[in-house]
């Protein structure tokens, strides 16, 4: 027994320090510098999720902006009875989704080619970056002139190549919308191409290296090696522009306001129309988080099939 008690006491002195080595001082201080930080992102991101949410379920008065009576999911059943509502759900997936598609299927040889050495690939580096220092707005009006009926770059080009050139790019609410979405692309472009060239930049050279002595051609070697290596880049960044997608407004207000007869209207320029427009806050604060929640469910399944990609390489428990 007295063994026994003396094993314990062994242990517990040996667990103590350990336990109060758990709040170092050096940490503490780390905390200390964090913390306002801390507090402005709470300020900026946390205390504005609150209130949307209580305007969400809450009855607002405009004239003290005070929240008057709680009126539960009302608003939630008002935005989505809109008729024009799940067609605005549906543009705004198919727009993001087409975002991320085509960004990633031109970065990726944008970034293969720069991967590779060639006279002059810094300055070309520096110049596909160009479009990710354009201010939104800015591009918005850039895309605004190429896409011009009239004076257009677009139809310039058409008809210097023959073709009658005459388009009305923006009046037309499925050329808007694919329009836009070229301006996004262009927008979305530095951040991917980045991104993928860093991933590009981490792959083994000796196995694409045994993979040419083998006899494997170029693009067996891109088959089979590069891209399920860059399998787990490519989700990350697919899961970043999807979301940076969702929140587009920018151009979308600058190019068309939500028109021709809201063909270009997705579910984030529907919260601004909403609220600063329409002035119904309630249904704008209920847009507001069904957009997160759609925004939320995609993650999930992108982050799902990153998770199985994982699984199938080895890199994370099944």
């Amino acid at each position: 027994m007295v063994r026994d008690a003396q094993a314990v006491t062994a242990r517990v002195q040996a667990v103590a320090p350990r336990r109060a080595r758990r709040i170092h001082p050096e940490t503490l201080f780390a905390l200390v510098l964090v913390a306002p930080a801390l507090l402005v992102v709470l300020g900026v991101y946390g205390y504005p999720a609150v209130l949307t949410l209580a305007f969400s379920v809450g009855e607002l008065d405009l004239s003290t902006f005070n929240i008057t009576g709680w009126v539960g999911v009302t608003h939630y059943r008002t935005a989505m009875a809109d008729p024009a509502f799940v067609a605005v759900v549906g543009r705004t997936v198919y727009f993001a989704g087409m975002v991320v598609l085509l960004t990633l299927v031109v970065a990726f040889p944008i970034a293969l080619l720069l991967h590779q050495r060639f006279w002059g690939r810094g300055v070309v580096r520096v110049t596909v970056l160009l479009p990710w220092a354009v201010p939104p707005v800015v591009s918005g009006v850039l895309w605004g002139q190429m896409f011009h009926a009239e004076s257009g770059f677009i139809n310039g080009l058409i008809r210097a190549l023959g073709g009658a050139g005459d388009t009305v790019w923006l009046g037309d609410a499925t050329l808007a919308l694919h329009a836009i979405i070229v301006a996004e692309v262009w927008r979305a472009l530095p951040f991917a191409t980045l991104f993928l060239l860093a991933g590009l930049q981490t792959l083994p050279v000796s196995a694409f290296e045994a993979a040419a002595i083998d006899g494997a051609s170029t693009w067996q070697r891109f088959r089979f090696l590069t891209l399920p290596l860059m399998t787990p880049i490519l989700l990350p960044v697919a899961i970043v522009q999807f979301v940076w997608a969702m929140k587009a407004f920018d151009v979308i207000y600058v190019l068309t306001r939500g028109g021709p007869r809201m063909g270009t209207t997705t579910l984030n320029y529907l919260v601004y129309l909403q609220a600063f427009e329409q002035l119904r806050f309630g249904p704008a604060a209920a847009t507001a988080y069904i957009l997160s929640a759609v925004t939320i469910a995609v993650i999930a399944v992108l982050g799902y099939l990153r998770w199985r990609t994982a699984v199938h390489d080895g890199a994370a428990p099944a």
